[in-house]
């Protein structure tokens, strides 16, 4: 298994018989989610009095209790608590294939829900979307039969009813996915990203234009190429950072970086601090 820190490629396999996966996320879970996407559309839920810190396509936000919020196809995401309290978190994941064939154009939707909102219509919507939520976890913490995996997917489609009524907007018409191509991109990358590599020289490699790799990309992930190549090199400066003594500038030139000052830059803009501060902080 490689050891380098890779933006994961999740294939989202639904529940038996429903159209969704879930999680819950509790005490003795990870209190880091590494940086991933998948095609499907995720609802989070914080219930338990937590401080969540979430990563959504490079924003960050800050969640507590009773915050939802939702994460769009593709779009990379991780998160991270730290907490010594009880954690109850739940995350319901709806399938990609469910939602096109009962919506065939939620391609051409955007999302929009990051914490509680403010307008009375919203706070109203955001309430029945709660309520829903809550009976969903109750119903999946129950013995499972025909009725119960009706009621569930019922669910399911009121809360998508009123994402789609209340917190969603469209978006320009996409060329489709050319799934083998973003695919050798992700893998070239995790695997060059310490070269002199670029938006230029990764569509050289894959025999595309550069044009046509940037939509692709774009629309697969969310995030431009430059961008997630610099996030790939980050991640991986991270973990040398914290389970190395190399010295700064090996780091930046084993992780890509064109010179030591961009790297302190770039990890600066992420993390809030320098290389050096944030290694002398956290080992």
């Amino acid at each position: 298994m490689s050891s380098n820190m890779e933006i994961k490629h999740e294939i989202v396999q639904p529940t038996p018989r429903l159209p969704f996966k879930y999680y819950f996320h509790d005490k003795n879970s990870s209190k880091t989610v590494a940086p991933h996407w998948h095609q499907s559309l995720e609802l989070g839920f914080l219930v338990s009095d937590n401080d969540l810190k979430f990563k959504d396509n490079g924003d960050t936000f800050n969640y507590h209790k009773g915050d939802i919020w939702i994460v769009n196809s593709r779009n990379v995401h991780g998160s991270t608590i730290n907490t010594t309290k009880s954690l109850f978190e739940f995350c319901l994941i709806i399938d990609y294939d469910f939602l096109k064939q009962i919506y065939p154009n939620i391609d051409q939707i955007h999302f929009s829900l990051h914490g509680r909102p403010h307008s009375i219509k919203k706070i109203m919507s955001y309430q029945e979307l709660e309520k829903q939520l809550r009976i969903i976890i109750q119903l999946l913490q129950e013995p499972r039969d025909s009725n119960s995996t009706l009621a569930l997917t019922g669910r399911v489609y009121l809360l998508l009813s009123i994402l789609l009524d209340n917190f969603s907007s469209k978006v320009n018409a996409i060329t489709a996915v050319n799934d083998s191509l973003v695919d050798r991109a992700l893998g070239t990358i995790n695997q060059d990203y310490h070269d002199n590599l670029n938006g230029t020289l990764l569509a050289n490699k894959l025999n595309t234009s550069v044009t046509t790799l940037n939509q692709q990309f774009h629309q697969t992930v969310q995030m431009p190429i430059n961008k997630y190549i610099t996030v790939v090199r980050l991640l991986n400066a991270q973990k040398k950072l914290l389970n190395t003594t190399n010295n700064i500038d090996f780091i930046a030139t084993e992780c890509g970086f064109s010179s030591t000052k961009s790297f302190v830059r770039n990890f600066k803009k992420w993390k809030g601090v320098t290389p050096f501060r944030y290694r002398k902080t956290f080992n």
